[in-house]
């Protein structure tokens, strides 16, 4: 079956709606970007959600990577520099490992578009790699089902696409699931 991440929520309103629609995931940004979080605002929405949250982070600290790891994230998506063994200590603490590199040590792959976040398109062609993959970059409501039909990605993952105005757009995100659902019965 298909994961479905919406990524960059930043507010508990609109997680709780992400997941009511059905999203499997809900990404939360903790590095500099326009949809950054502050730990305190991190800490609130994860005692206030019941669900799976993914941290995202680029280039991340030590001192933030081990704050990461106390956190519940369900998993902690890793941009960028991954020093070694910070996979090993994501798994060690429970937590499923995200890369955007191919790194045989991560249980999802996450192929992004060249600025993450920016909705700029990568190539759609799906690598042969042993872990599950999830495609990202430029998706949005318009495209997810023929992109889940043409490459039967693991999972799709989707941040801009689901924005009006650089907010999430409720309707946008209930759309973009039910059409990567409706991709994955039809693939």
């Amino acid at each position: 079956m298909l994961t479905v991440k919406i990524c960059g929520i930043r507010d508990a309103k609109t997680a709780q709606w992400a997941f009511s629609e059905g999203a499997d995931y809900v990404g939360l940004v903790v590095t500099p970007s326009p949809r950054q979080l502050s730990l305190a605002e991190v800490r609130h929405i994860l005692a206030s959600v019941p669900g799976r949250f993914v941290a995202v982070g680029k280039d991340v600290s030590e001192d933030l990577f081990r704050t990461l790891l106390d956190l519940p994230f369900a998993a902690i998506q890793l941009h960028g520099r991954v020093p070694d063994r910070w996979i090993d200590r994501v798994h060690d603490q429970g937590k499923r490992a995200i890369a955007t590199t191919l790194d045989p040590a991560a249980d999802v792959v996450l192929l992004d578009g060249p600025i993450p976040g920016s909705g700029q398109v990568r190539s759609w062609e799906r690598p042969r790699f042993s872990r599950p993959i999830w495609i990202a970059g430029g998706l949005s409501p318009d495209n997810v089902r023929q992109v889940v039909v043409r490459l039967k990605p693991d999972g799709v993952d989707v941040s801009s696409g689901v924005e009006r105005q650089g907010q999430k757009d409720w309707e946008l995100i209930a759309r973009f699931i039910k059409e990567a659902r409706h991709g994955d019965a039809s693939a």
